[in-house]
């Protein structure tokens, strides 16, 4: 096809020669201008940008089921997962399209990986990552990219921010090419406003996005809206909208996205709303953030007390995360994640030096830190330190001992879990607590470390997330986060998890061989955000962090 082309504009540039006549050469120019469109379109289909194919480690079969408004893809071990998917998107469309104001027009495709490391090997979209930074859900000609990380209200925000997306864009710049390209040159919205609204109709806002914009806010890097917003564009977005329906009631929100659609101009839009320019309303937003976050902590003790540990420089490409501390009080060693362009290494740190325990990865400018792992767990004692990780599409693990410096034990659990959520030590060494994802459902297990063994403690379809173990004087069990509506709740495929996560303990899972026999006890019971993070605090009290009131805060 692209010699072909080569050959027309040859044929058409010798005839232009010999053509006297004004119009025709018109006629023959836009002849030219379009073979020339057509070639670039034909050279781009078949282009792929050098090195930005993905690794893949797994040969995926895919399956799809097919509703009203959805298909839904799936792979191995997903289907439980798909049908969570369709009830959820199902369930979120009428509200999308009463807020965007706009019905959908055909089916969304959504393709569901069962885990993050299983998105990170797919190719979709690939060409849109660095516009996909701010985290919305990834959005290839009306194909939606999903994936489960052990929590549904996490995978419900994403498929709400995929519909928006869809609802929004069609909206704003019409379904076919043609419409998109007039539409997107007459409508010059910001990236980060367009973004910032699809994310704010998926999620209105929260503790975490409150706690994000904080740091921001009085990091004092920011003289005005303009850097935020190009360093921090999803974060800026969302909250602009949010600050629109603090001061100005949350049905201007759509009123203004409407205005700035019809008058195509954002100063017009902005001044019926709020009877300032929009240079000035940014400047507004700044400047009320500011005020109300230093007014917060001036209230509040920032600093718990104790002594330093340690403390390390961030650069802007490096990343630490995942500390965690030796619980031997007389021991002040740690361990911690680096990233560094695509490269992870665990280092242990002694005191003395740093060592490296672990190093893995692909050398990149490009993409995203994994949020699960590497993730550690110390046994009680402070001896031994057990790390768990993704690599090459495999979920392996080891132990390491503090003692003879060296990795005693190393297992690969791929075949046991899909992905593991969160890791603890139970009274000994010898056994781990796993909050862990297997066929689409997160669930407790424990973990016979020698015997590379497996013991279900929950059984259900909820999310069953951040296990501890605790023993009280007269009572030993596992305490844990789940969304489940009660402590009696049935397990179904058409059961639907509660709004809100609480705090559970479950007991006699020493002496039955069934988790259905486990006795469950519900310990708290929130009616606004989320109980998470259980821990023991003394022989009988445990504690949460609720973000009940708004702010996260940890309560015994």
């Amino acid at each position: 096809m692209v010699r072909t082309n080569e050959l027309i504009l040859g044929i058409i540039l010798n005839h232009m020669q010999i053509v006297k006549n004004h119009w025709l050469k018109k006629i023959f120019f836009s002849l030219i201008i379009l073979l020339n469109i057509s070639f670039q379109i034909n050279a781009q289909v078949s282009s792929v940008d050098f090195g930005r194919n993905r690794l893949q480690f797994k040969k995926l079969v895919w399956k799809y089921y097919q509703t009203r408004n959805f298909n839904t893809y799936f792979n191995q071990h997903g289907q439980e997962l798909a049908k969570s998917v369709l009830q959820i998107a199902e369930k979120e469309l009428p509200d999308l399209e009463k807020f965007t104001e706009f019905s959908l027009q055909r089916r969304i495709n959504i393709v569901v990986y069962n885990s993050y490391d299983d998105k990170q090997q797919t190719n979709i979209g690939i060409g849109i990552d660095q516009q996909n930074t701010g985290g919305i859900t990834k959005l290839v000609n009306n194909k939606m990219v999903v994936y489960y990380n052990g929590n549904r209200f996490d995978l419900r925000r994403q498929i709400r921010e995929g519909i928006a997306q869809v609802l929004i864009e069609n909206l704003l710049f019409g379904e076919d090419l043609g419409q998109f390209a007039s539409n997107q040159t007459l409508l010059d919205l910001p990236v980060w406003l367009t973004d910032g609204y699809i994310a704010y109709a998926a999620e209105n806002w929260s503790a975490a996005l409150d706690d994000d914009l904080k740091s921001e806010i009085l990091s004092d890097k920011y003289k005005n809206f303009y850097q935020l917003a190009f360093d921090k564009p999803e974060i800026a977005g969302h909250a602009f909208w949010y600050y629109i329906e603090e001061k100005y009631k949350k049905e201007n929100v759509t009123y203004m996205l409407y205005l700035a659609r019809v008058y195509k101009n954002l100063n017009r839009a902005t001044q019926q709303i709020t009877h300032k320019k929009f240079k000035a309303v940014l400047a507004d937003f700044m400047d009320y953030e500011s005020t109300k976050y230093e007014k917060d902590i001036a209230r509040r003790r920032n600093y718990p007390k104790g002594s330093e540990i340690t403390n390390v420089d961030i650069g802007k490409r490096i990343d630490y995360f995942h500390f965690n501390v030796n619980p031997n009080k007389r021991n002040g060693s740690l361990a911690v994640v680096k990233y560094d362009k695509g490269i992870y290494r665990l280092i242990y740190n002694d005191g003395d030096q740093d060592k490296t325990l672990l190093k893995f990865g692909v050398r990149t400018n490009l993409g995203d830190i994994n949020p699960n792992y590497p993730m550690m767990a110390w046994d009680p004692k402070g001896r031994r330190l057990t790390v768990l990780y993704s690599q090459e599409g495999r979920l392996k693990l080891f132990v390491y001992d503090v003692i003879t410096n060296a990795k005693v034990i190393k297992r690969d659990i791929t075949d046991i879990f899909d992905q593991v959520q969160d890791m603890q030590y139970m009274l000994d060494n010898k056994s781990l607590l796993f909050s862990a994802v297997k066929n689409g459902h997160t669930n407790i297990y424990t973990y016979d470390i020698e015997n590379s063994t497996v013991k279900p403690i929950t059984n259900d379809v909820y999310d069953n997330l951040d296990a501890s173990f605790v023993a009280f004087p007269n009572k030993i069990g596992i305490i844990y986060a789940s969304n489940r509506p009660g402590k009696d709740a049935k397990s179904s495929d058409t059961s639907m998890p509660s709004n809100h996560f609480n705090i559970f303990l479950v007991t006699d899972f020493a002496k039955n061989s069934k988790s259905e026999l486990n006795q469950i006890t519900q310990l708290s019971n929130v009616k606004f955000g989320n109980a998470r993070y259980p821990t023991q605090y003394n022989d009988n009290h445990f504690t949460f962090v609720s973000d009940e009131n708004g702010v996260g805060n940890r309560y015994a």
